[in-house]
């Protein structure tokens, strides 16, 4: 079994390297004095001191091998390569090498490099990405940047890492906004321009917004995944099926000291695959952050690189992208890249449409472009539920215990906590309305029951058809039409209905709320 290592470049008088490498595999591993660690730990738990050897500029390469049965995912990966070491001065994570058993642990990116371009159907070229920019403009001006772009042959449209939503109804307006009218290009154009979202919002919102982008068709991303954590992007990315383009909001911090932190390339080409990042976004040297040339290239170098069964990623640098540089920066980074180009591509003389044709052309002459057919069948985009992103007033009731402009829906995705004959009506909440609830109608048929679960939100429970029992941790009520129950936060309950005609029940619960979970 092949170790895990790390290599770390630590700035420190040559008698003290050997004992600073050992001080990290002690610290990184066990955290506790020499003389409380025997034998057996140190032979199976401490890590390794491989090698310390000294670099040109003063520093030393102290080389560290884990026991990877000391990783379980990207959370424990990270805390065992930097987690306390983080707070020592002077030393950078500047390498990460990963056995192949630990490597089989992550999905990583769900597309990848040749994913993206089958999505696309564009071979050969570096793909040409554009921003959705400034905030404060009106969503019609968004909409129409992304329409002139995708018509004009665009790759990639994204929303600006800044534009957030004033409420979920908002957010999903402009969303559908912008992805209908790249839709709308993609039919006459034949080809297939991507929109991707961007998801910064508070966890307890964050699975709303996801899933209410993928109701609308959107097939990807932007998130930050520093702000809001990798193992969050992870999971959303191996849960929904994503296609993530990674931003580099707040990474600034473990590069400008280049005696300390993580190496680019580390972060944001290996750590991010990891994450399941398709495409990682970077700032590009000569722009208005101060990134040189090699840091950018070692980023492009580890988003590409070999890593076990693990897609390859776009590498994505942005920043200082005029039009004079293309044929620098195409040199540089080659054709399988992502070139973000927002202010200068806007601001453009000749509007969208003749600044992307204007790029677009340019990249053409300096790569041979290939088309192919996009493939259609993309990450997951379900059907827009009846009146989603649609505000309806008035819901007439119908004497089957359905409602006009509601369809039913089931209960829960397939693979969830188990349940039997249960639907699900959402009636207000989730088609946009400015609610701090959501009111659902769930039926389940006789002999048929709900999921064992808890959760932080509460719920309140109306019935209304049938008789029904609701357990909760363990106490039995009978409920019939008309009595109210109440399920606090964090205890065990189910609803069964042990009769012979359907029992039916109205349920109020916070829209912005936790996941169930197992009892």
């Amino acid at each position: 079994m092949g170790a895990i290592t790390a290599v770390y470049h630590a700035l420190c008088p040559a008698a003290d390297a050997a004992g600073l490498a050992r001080a990290i595999a002690v610290e990184q591993t066990v955290e506790v004095p020499e003389s409380l660690i025997d034998a057996r730990i140190d032979m199976e738990i401490v890590g390794k001191v491989a090698a310390v050897d000294p670099l040109p500029d003063g520093r030393f390469a102290l080389r560290i091998e884990y026991n990877p049965q000391l990783v379980n995912g990207l959370p424990e990966l990270l805390n065992l390569a930097y987690g306390n070491v983080s707070m020592m001065e002077k030393v950078r994570l500047a390498e990460l090498e990963l056995p192949p058993e630990v490597l089989a642990r992550f999905r990583g990116p769900n597309y990848g490099v040749e994913g993206i371009r089958e999505l696309l159907g564009v071979h050969g070229r570096p793909l040409l990405a554009t921003v959705l920019k400034p905030r404060g403009s009106a969503d019609d001006r968004f909409r129409a940047i992304a329409e002139e772009f995708a018509l004009a042959g665009g790759d990639i449209v994204k929303d600006d890492n800044n534009l957030i939503d004033e409420s979920f109804a908002t957010f999903q307006r402009r969303v559908a906004l912008c992805h209908e009218a790249v839709a709308r290009a993609n039919e006459q154009t034949g080809r297939q321009c991507l929109y991707l979202a961007n998801i910064s919002v508070p966890l307890d919102r964050l699975e709303r917004y996801v899933e209410g982008a993928l109701r609308l068709g959107v097939k990807g991303v932007l998130i930050p995944p520093l702000l809001m954590g990798l193992d969050v992007v992870r999971d959303l990315a191996d849960r929904h099926g994503l296609l993530v383009m990674g931003h580099p909001a707040f990474t600034g911090t473990f590069f400008h000291d280049r005696r300390h932190g993580i190496e680019p390339g580390v972060l944001m080409g290996t750590i991010y695959r990891l994450a399941g990042v398709d495409i990682s976004i970077f700032v590009n040297h000569g722009g208005r952050f101060d990134y040189s040339p090699a840091e950018c290239a070692s980023i492009a170098a580890a988003a590409r690189a070999p890593l076990g069964r693990i897609r390859p990623a776009l590498p994505a640098p942005a920043g200082g992208m005029s039009f004079e540089r293309l044929e620098d920066m195409t040199r540089e980074y080659g054709a399988d890249t992502v070139l973000v180009v927002g202010g200068a591509l806007l601001g453009r003389t000749g509007g969208v449409g003749k600044a992307t044709e204007a790029y677009l052309g340019r990249l053409r002459e300096l790569f041979p472009e290939r088309l192919v057919a996009p493939r259609r069948d993309g990450a997951p985009s379900r059907p827009l539920p009846p009146g989603v992103g649609e505000v309806v007033h008035h819901l007439p009731f119908r004497a089957d215990f359905t409602w006009e402009g509601r369809a039913p829906a089931g209960y829960k995705k397939p693979g969830e906590l188990p349940y039997r004959d249960v639907v699900r009506h959402e009636l207000l909440g989730e088609a946009g309305e400015e609610t701090a609830f959501s009111l659902r109608y769930f039926e389940i048929a006789a002999g048929g029951f709900s999921s064992e679960e808890k959760h932080v939100h509460t719920h309140a429970i109306i019935a209304v058809r049938g008789r029904g029992i609701l357990t909760v941790d363990g106490k039995r009520f009978d409920l019939k039409p008309n009595d109210i129950a109440y399920v606090p936060p964090l205890t065990v309950h189910q609803l069964r209905n042990e009769g012979g005609e359907p029992f039916g029940f109205y349920c109020i619960v916070d829209r912005e709320r936790d996941r169930p979970r197992a009892p």
